[in-house]
């Protein structure tokens, strides 16, 4: 952005804790028939039929949230850093 001459008006952060990430995606499920997306949480499948056949995305296991959070972590210090110098 800074080669490019852009300063932005605004930047916006959002938080999440760790705890929080792994919990919201052990609970994502995936319908194999239609793509669909399910949060058993927050948005589960209305139906029997569909509840059955749910299955849980590899990318969504405990250990794979707990390394891409701490890829996130170095990022967005890397990120806050770049746009504390264009601000």
């Amino acid at each position: 952005m800074k080669a490019m001459s852009i300063k932005p008006s605004a930047v916006f952060m959002f938080e999440g804790s760790e705890d929080e990430s792994i919990r919201r995606l052990g609970n994502r499920k995936m319908d194999p028939n239609t793509g669909i997306m399910y949060n058993l949480e927050v948005n589960p499948p209305s139906d029997e039929g569909t509840s059955s056949r749910l299955i849980a995305l590899p990318e969504d296991e405990k250990e794979v949230v707990e390394k891409r959070y701490n890829n996130f972590k170095v990022a967005n210090i890397m990120l806050e850093e770049a746009f504390r110098e264009v601000c």
